[in-house]
């Protein structure tokens, strides 16, 4: 077992996270989450999920980014025993640890990796107006899923067995978060509420960005480790395609006659039509087409070059 504090917002964004509202939805379907905990919630979609949340926060206007979001994560050994109801009562004692209490809650589990896991969204103002206590929140985090773990008798995994599952969970939210993408800044956007930050580093010549890492806050990996497609070249033709923006290739020149580069120019249709007017003009004296007869004209040569008889008393 293993909890992830992860980054603080708003009910529309990480509500619309956890509930997949901004994912693919034919990849994301019904069956790929579920809601299995909620408390001083009002109805059961998305919108009367965050109006809830919102109404709650209202209640101290100071909290600027008042939900906070948690995900919690299983060694797959453990499959067998995660029952909706059993994880729904793990984060129940996870949060009395922590000193969430008193306010509004809402748990999702999620089902589309190996990797078990559910996420804990709550509200950061209790009940009561007041702001939850979070001091020294990773260091309770990390005191209650030991002393749960040991209740329990959760799998302890080993280093490198979690630095697997980390790249098994970032996968498929940065694969997400990539859906009809248009830029960077949005991408980094729909990564925060997953819990995954974005870092650029420059080629050391031309100062340009050379390559991306992604951070889940304890473990951090080259995008190409993850997957080939997370590099940052592929990501950037990536973003770069779906904002409708092309690259410039080049082409080979296609051979084309004089005529069409005639009419390719609108000048040049003037001069067309300036010189048929003229052909029709002078009767068709320089037009070459079918109406010309080369029997005709070599009777036309030969007689231009008759000689004339020379002009004398007629006898």
């Amino acid at each position: 077992m293993i909890a992830k504090i992860l980054a603080k917002g708003s009910a529309a964004d990480i509500v619309g996270y956890v509930m997949r509202e901004f994912h693919d939805k034919e990849k994301y379907t019904a069956d790929t989450w579920r809601v299995i905990d909620s408390d001083g919630i009002l109805g059961n979609n998305y919108r009367r999920i965050v109006d809830s949340f919102d109404i709650g926060a209202s209640l101290n206007r100071k909290i600027s980014k008042p939900i906070g979001h948690i995900s919690v994560s299983f060694d797959k050994a453990d499959l067998p025993r995660l029952t909706d109801d059993f994880m729904a009562q793990l984060a129940k004692e996870y949060m009395e640890r922590m000193g969430i209490k008193d306010t509004q809650y809402l748990v999702v589990r999620h089902l589309e990796t190996d990797s078990p896991h559910f996420h804990i969204v709550y509200n950061r103002v209790n009940l009561h107006g007041k702001a939850i206590d979070e001091s020294n929140n990773f260091d309770k985090s990390h005191k209650a899923t030991k002393a749960i773990k040991l209740k329990y008798g959760l799998t302890f995994s080993p280093k490198k067995k979690l630095y697997e599952d980390a790249i098994a969970e970032m996968k498929p939210r940065i694969q997400a978060a990539m859906y009809r993408c248009k830029s960077w800044d949005e991408f980094k956007r729909r990564l925060a509420p997953a819990g995954i930050t974005v870092q650029f580093y420059n080629d050391r010549d031309t100062g340009k960005p050379q390559g991306i890492r992604f951070s889940d806050g304890e473990f951090t990996f080259n995008g190409s480790k993850i997957d080939r497609a997370f590099s940052y070249g592929r990501l950037d033709k990536f973003f770069a395609k779906n904002a409708g923006i092309r690259e410039a290739q080049p082409q080979q020149p296609t051979p084309i006659s004089v005529t069409a580069k005639i009419k390719e120019s609108p000048i040049a249709n003037v001069v067309e039509n300036v010189i048929e007017t003229g052909c029709q003009a002078l009767g068709g004296l320089f037009q070459v087409g079918p109406g010309y007869n080369p029997d005709e004209a070599e009777f036309e040569r030969r007689m231009k070059r008759k000689p004339k008889k020379k002009k004398g008393i007629s006898q």
